[in-house]
């Protein structure tokens, strides 16, 4: 389900279920509908999630869609489809599992459980834990704005990956003590009081969980390797701290979980949000749709000048009515334009709905987050390029 078939939905012969930027939540409950406003693909996609092995999958654009996850869960209940989440890290998966989410504690045990939270405290050393759900992101950054935290501990984090990442950047320098955990430099190492070099991948064991949830173990291919792992530097500042966490490898935090092992109690409940209201944007305007692109301005991507020319050139998706409406042709120069600033690239027309654009997310020329301070369902203004 996406505003118009990429060419990896293609090479798969797969069928477009299409949707607007900000309408998926809806197109996802007329699936479970089965509704008649829905296109000949879209009732065979409804009939075949209720056939036996049905699976939905969805990725990290549709957390972006208020409401949308709920639909996700609501179809998935409805049709009996197994729901996979398929993020794009390949960490995220075990960093729910090892509860990083604000309402979690490891193995999906939930905060406001009061034997979850006993189960969890009696391995942690008869640890008495809060039951109030901890910050996010956005709140912790929202704290460290506010003069409300003291310290901040980043680890790995891109700033152009956030919803605002200049608005970041402000709360990490108002932070009073910023210790950055990274591999190399980045725009938090520039900031940071402290930086504690930490080993990439290949330097120490450890585990992917797959989106499955199948652990994946892996050995250090350099096993010469001096750098210490994250899990050695955070014990190391919890042992500072006087708050000792008993971590000092992976291998320990691997045990530990595992000794905490999955649990069998009340799960969080469902969320169940509805669907924001559908933007209808006016003459001049449109609606953004973005996503990354296998090969981009990404951390993991810079300094290979060889890898980044084989990459797609940075176009802006746009149907054929919505660039006469707005003075373009094909290949021309169209700027998109919010109030925090600009992104200038060619028009690659394309079958989308009516008065949406397409961008890619953090590629050369279209940093969308960072430029545009904007996200998919964003309004956003449209001129040629050039144009004043």
């Amino acid at each position: 389900m996406a505003p118009f078939a990429s060419r990896g939905l293609d090479r798969m012969s797969g069928q477009l279920v299409q949707a607007a930027p900000g309408t998926e939540a809806v197109v996802l409950d007329a699936l479970r509908s089965g509704s008649d406003a829905l296109d000949a693909t879209g009732q065979d996609a409804a009939r075949l999630l209720r056939e036996p092995g049905a699976v939905l999958l969805v990725g990290e654009r549709l957390a972006c869609v208020p409401g949308a996850l709920s639909a996700a869960a609501r179809l998935a209940e409805s049709t009996g489809a197994r729901l996979g989440w398929v993020p794009r890290r390949a960490g995220e998966p075990g960093a729910v599992q090892a509860g990083a989410l604000p309402g979690l504690l490891p193995g999906g045990r939930p905060v406001a459980d009061a034997v979850a939270r006993v189960d969890t405290g009696a391995v942690w050393g008869g640890a008495a834990l809060p039951a109030e759900p901890g910050r996010d992101t956005a709140a912790m950054l929202a704290a460290a704005s506010d003069g409300r935290l003291d310290a901040l501990v980043v680890g790995g984090v891109e700033v152009d990956d956030l919803p605002d990442p200049a608005a970041a950047l402000q709360a990490l320098v108002a932070a009073p003590f910023l210790v950055s955990l990274e591999v190399r430099t980045s725009a938090v190492t520039a900031l940071a009081d402290v930086v504690l070099p930490v080993a990439p991948v290949s330097d120490k064991p450890g585990t992917f969980l797959s989106w499955e949830g199948r652990p994946r173990r892996f050995a250090a291919v350099l096993r010469e390797s001096t750098a210490m792992s994250d899990t050695q530097v955070l014990s190391m500042l919890a042992d500072s701290l006087g708050a000792p966490i008993g971590l000092p490898t992976p291998a320990a935090a691997a045990r530990e979980l595992a000794e905490l092992g999955p649990w069998t109690g009340e799960r969080v409940p469902v969320p169940h949000h509805g669907a924001a209201p559908v933007i209808a944007p006016g003459p001049g305007e449109a609606v953004l749709s973005t996503w990354r692109m296998l090969l981009d301005a990404g951390r993991m991507q810079d300094g290979e000048p060889y890898l980044a020319g084989t990459a797609h050139p940075t176009v802006a998706r746009l149907s054929a009515a919505t660039a006469a409406e707005v003075g373009v042709a094909d290949g021309e120069l169209l700027t998109v334009s919010t109030d925090r600033g600009t992104v200038t690239v060619p028009v690659l027309v394309t079958d989308l709905p009516n008065r949406v654009v397409w961008l890619p997310t953090n590629s050369a020329g279209s940093a969308v987050r960072r430029d545009l301070a904007a996200d998919s369902g964003s309004v956003v203004r449209l001129r040629p390029g050039g144009a004043g």
